[in-house]
């Protein structure tokens, strides 16, 4: 009786694999097949997420069918803890393989980030924590870390200046350490071996080039007057003279309050930044400088000026005397209080 029974049990046994196979390709058919989004679906993939989790995320919002088969697909496919952090976008048709070659790749949001010239890391920092959605202090704790600044061989005790203000992408997600790394890679591009044999010539460091170069970032936006302002201060240097710079003061005063101007008993502020006391340049860069106010300093107009004052129009009038500084001053000073549409 055995003999015959055999047969019959094998017969079941093929009748289930079979039954189990078509069930298995009839959920996996299911399983994978793409959903199509009436509205795109917007995902943040933290780090350190795994597949569960991410399919946990991803069924919360409708776009899977079956978690069980996200990740047992992300596990046949090795990406399982290969799923990489970022904000993901799904506006089309998503299957499961779609998916996770996204979150394989890094396909994640790019956002966009415009840092303007003179900006000082403070500003930086805020304004990252807007648009990448990261903790301000972060970033300004990465710019003061010791380590990293003996790293970089930056002689200071913060990466104030070393930061190249201009427009950035970054994906979404994106550890700020990676950020902050980018902007002072661009800003080391710079300093090119021309740029290294010409700091040479006027006898200046990186660290002194950046720190006038934001003094002249902070004085004028006016890109045809940065290298004539930056001869001033050269000159100034080699002499021997107080640079007075008002922009430094400020600085060393944590800023100005909206509404709140510079006053005379300002200049008196006892602090290294403030070059209406102290000789020389500042102990550090006051801001980011862009890159022309950077070749500015590097590359100063040949004048003999020693001065110059704002005209009120944004511009600036530059002398070679203290006489002649005086009477501009003066004759600024006249047109400002003269009522519109009067002559002299």
């Amino acid at each position: 009786m055995i003999h015959w029974h055999i047969p019959l049990l094998w017969r079941f046994v093929a009748a289930t694999v079979v039954l189990l196979c078509v069930a298995v390709g009839a959920f996996t058919f299911w399983a994978t097949r793409p959903i199509d989004l009436h509205e795109s679906i917007v995902i943040d993939v933290a780090v350190g997420a795994g597949a569960r989790q991410i399919a946990l995320q991803l069924d919360s919002v409708g776009i899977l069918r079956s978690r069980l088969a996200f990740v047992a697909m992300a596990r046949l496919r090795g990406l399982d803890r290969r799923l990489k952090p970022g904000r993901y976008k799904f506006s089309e048709s998503a299957s499961i393989n779609s998916i996770l070659n996204d979150l394989a790749a890094g396909r994640s949001e790019i956002v966009t980030v415009t840092i303007p010239e003179g900006w000082t890391l403070a500003q930086i920092a805020e304004h990252l924590s807007v648009k990448m959605e990261f903790e301000s202090k972060v970033f300004l704790t990465l710019a003061d870390d010791p380590d990293l600044l003996h790293r970089l061989n930056i002689p200071t005790t913060s990466l104030e200046g070393y930061v190249l203000p201009e427009t950035y992408s970054f994906a979404w997600g994106v550890e700020p350490t990676t950020v902050l790394a980018t902007m002072i890679d661009h800003m080391s591009a710079i300093f090119a071996d021309s740029v290294l044999v010409q700091m040479n010539v006027l006898g200046m460091t990186r660290h002194d080039i950046l720190t006038l170069a934001s003094m002249v970032e902070a004085e004028t936006a006016s890109h045809p007057e940065r290298a004539r302002i930056a001869a001033v201060f050269h000159n100034r240097l080699r002499r021997g003279m107080l640079l007075q710079c008002d922009p430094t003061v400020i600085y060393a005063m944590g800023g100005l309050a909206p509404g709140q101007t510079l006053l005379t008993r300002d200049l008196e502020i006892d602090s290294p930044y403030n070059t209406y006391r102290h000789t020389g340049l500042p102990p550090g860069p006051i801001g980011n400088p862009g890159k022309a106010s950077v070749l500015a300093a590097l590359y100063p107009d040949s004048t003999d000026e020693l001065y110059f004052v704002a005209d009120g129009g944004g511009g600036h009038v530059f002398s070679r005397t203290l006489d002649e500084h005086n009477t501009s001053r003066a004759r600024i000073k006249r047109e400002q209080r003269r009522p519109a549409g009067t002559d002299d």
